[in-house]
């Protein structure tokens, strides 16, 4: 009988996602269509785990706008992690940084089975006390949380990828003697054999000898760059070998002329075990996969740049790449029990309007009549003041036109939580 009832449920809910694609062809266009299946709980009972890794993330908006799908591709079972808190690192409490760490609650909030927040990390200021836009965001997301979340996609755009700017070039390491040599450029139809002795450090100890590239200190970060090679077009190959020390190399590329931008490989890092691309402040933008470097053997090491991003090969094999996108628009979606409503977050930090199109799927009757609660501004450096302490403030408001299709324009720079009736059939 069950499994009965689970294949009559799956072919009634593709019935309806059929029906819905198909009646929404004559429709006024949308950015987006999104599916929720009020019917499928995606969360997991964790089982309890020793090895708890424990986090508190104090980086840019950047930073948490591309990285809240983190924990969404993690495998389960080897580890949980525990949220202590997170914040943006900005001089202010713009709603920019606000809408950032309400996308990066919502990452959390889709992976409850791994991630484990410290609600009192998300504690706000009393009533009475001034609040930042920050303050209202945690308050919405800690006062709608589901009991269960359940399965949402979306069907149309993709997050734009974001042009890789021009820069330099440079090496250097990490507590580790290194050497490079052998190193070409082909860019523009050229190939240039790279003269190392042009090289300026403005970290370490370096020395040529022989066509080699020689970093001698066991400083914790240095640095040499090839200052007459700016681009983003190219294939860069050389030869690295780590000689004596804890880690590996590093790779810089993208390097601004104030050296205060750009990307770097990190290879060997964390006692030689690990690699993975960081910016030049040190956050990590892609996945930290396991990797290893032998002493004094020499690695056919190649970078190749294009506008959209990088890929690292070593001795041939692709290693790690990065293609830097930023979203925009990010989801979450649950269903409360006690209140029998789906509870949809959906954050907008776009400049401009955002109009999606929602399927609600699983065969639940949806009430067309529900509530709406916006917090917004009209730029996302808007902040609140003593003057205007309610410039960005929480506001309700019912909303009639929920169904099993309806759209939704969101606001620029927003964060909105529908509360949809729905009753499971």
């Amino acid at each position: 009988m069950m499994l009965f009832r689970k294949m009559h449920c799956h072919v009634w809910n593709t019935f309806i996602l059929l029906a819905f694609l198909l009646s929404s062809c004559c429709l006024s266009p949308v950015e987006d269509e999104v599916v929720i299946d009020v019917c499928q709980d995606v969360s997991m009972e964790t089982v309890s785990i020793v090895n708890v890794i424990d986090t508190f993330y104090r980086r840019s908006p950047e930073f948490f706008f591309a990285n809240s799908v983190m924990f969404d591709k993690e495998p389960r079972g080897k580890f949980l992690l525990h949220s202590h808190g997170y914040a943006c690192k900005v001089d202010s409490g713009n709603m920019l940084a606000s809408l950032a760490e309400a996308a990066w609650y919502l990452g959390m909030e889709r992976n409850r089975d791994l991630v484990r927040i410290n609600l009192d990390s998300l504690a706000v200021k009393n009533e009475n006390d001034s609040k930042l836009s920050s303050d209202y965001a945690r308050a919405i997301s800690v006062g709608n949380i589901p009991t269960y979340n359940v399965q949402i996609s979306k069907k149309q755009s993709v997050p734009l990828p974001v042009k890789t700017e021009k820069g330099m070039i440079g090496f250097g390491s990490w507590g580790t003697e290194v050497e490079f040599k052998d190193i070409r450029i082909e860019a523009d139809g050229k190939t240039t054999f790279y003269d190392v002795s042009c090289c300026k450090a403005d970290s370490g100890e370096w020395k040529v000898q022989d066509g080699v590239l020689i970093q001698t200190s066991r400083q914790l970060r240095t640095r040499a760059i090839l200052p007459d090679f700016i681009g983003n077009e190219y294939v860069l190959t050389f030869r690295a070998r780590r000689t004596r020390g804890d880690e590996g190399f590093l790779l810089y590329y993208g390097v601004s002329a104030d050296k205060k931008k750009g990307y770097c490989v990190n290879v060997g890092r964390w006692t030689n075990q690990f690699i993975n691309i960081e910016d030049l402040e040190g956050e990590v933008v892609t996945k930290i996969l396991p990797w290893h470097l032998k002493n004094n053997r020499w690695y056919d090491v190649k970078l190749v740049s294009t506008s959209e991003g990088v890929e690292f090969y070593v001795n041939e094999r692709l290693v790690i790449g990065y293609k830097p996108v930023m979203p925009r628009q990010f989801y979450t979606a649950g269903y409360d029990e006690k209140t029998g409503e789906t509870v949809v977050k959906v954050v907008n930090s776009a400049d401009v309007p955002y109009k999606v199109r929602f399927h609600l799927v699983g065969g639940a009757r949806v009430e067309a009549e529900g509530r709406v609660l916006i917090l917004a501004a009209a730029t996302g450096m808007d902040e609140n003041t003593a003057e205007e302490p309610k410039r960005i403030y929480p506001r309700e408001s019912e909303f009639r036109e929920f169904g099993e299709q309806f759209d939704y324009e969101f606001l620029p720079f927003s964060y909105t939580v529908m509360r949809i009736k729905t009753q499971k059939r």
